[in-house]
C-alpha cells in the first residue's frame, strides 16, 4: 500500500528539483518564486541524493509514483548541480600545480613550519593533491 508521506516527499523533492529550470528574468510570477528558486538551488546535492534514495525506495515498495517523482529529482537536481559546478575544474586544475610546486620548494629547501618536520608538510600537501586530483577525475568522468 502507498504511503502517503512517502510519496508527498517525493513530489515536494520533485517540484523543488524542478525549480531549478524555471527562467525568472522579465516575469512578475519571478519576483514570487525568487527565493523558493534559490533555496532549490542551494539544496540541489541534497535533492539529488534524496531522490535517488526516493527512486530506490518507491522500486522496492513497488510505487511507480515515488520512483517517478524521485528519478525526476535526482535527475534534474544532479543536472543543475553540474552545471554550477563546472568552473570547479579549472579552480581544481590551478591549485594542484601549485601545491605540486609547493612540494618541490618544501623538498628543495627543506623547508620547516615552526619545527614540524617536512615529512608532515608532504603529507598534508598530498591530501590536497589528492582531493584535487579526484575533483578533476570527477569532472573528466562527468
Amino acid at each position: 500500500m502507498p504511503h502517503p508521506l512517502l510519496r508527498l516527499l517525493a513530489v515536494t523533492t520533485a517540484l523543488a528539483s524542478a525549480l531549478t529550470l524555471v527562467d525568472l528574468r522579465g516575469r512578475t510570477l519571478g519576483i514570487l518564486l525568487w527565493a523558493p528558486k534559490l533555496l532549490a538551488g542551494a539544496l540541489a546535492p541534497l535533492l539529488a541524493i534524496i531522490g535517488g534514495a526516493l527512486t530506490a525506495c518507491g522500486l522496492r515498495r513497488r510505487d511507480p509514483l515515488v520512483m517517478g517523482a524521485g528519478l525526476v529529482s535526482a535527475a534534474l537536481a544532479s543536472r543543475y548541480t553540474a552545471g554550477v559546478t563546472a568552473p570547479v575544474a579549472l579552480f581544481a586544475a590551478l591549485m594542484l600545480l601549485g601545491d605540486l610546486v609547493k612540494i618541490l620548494f618544501i623538498r628543495r629547501h627543506s623547508f620547516t613550519v615552526r619545527g614540524y618536520s617536512p615529512a608532515l608538510l608532504y603529507g598534508l600537501t598530498s591530501t590536497y593533491i589528492l582531493g584535487y586530483a579526484a575533483l578533476l577525475l570527477l569532472e573528466w568522468l562527468k
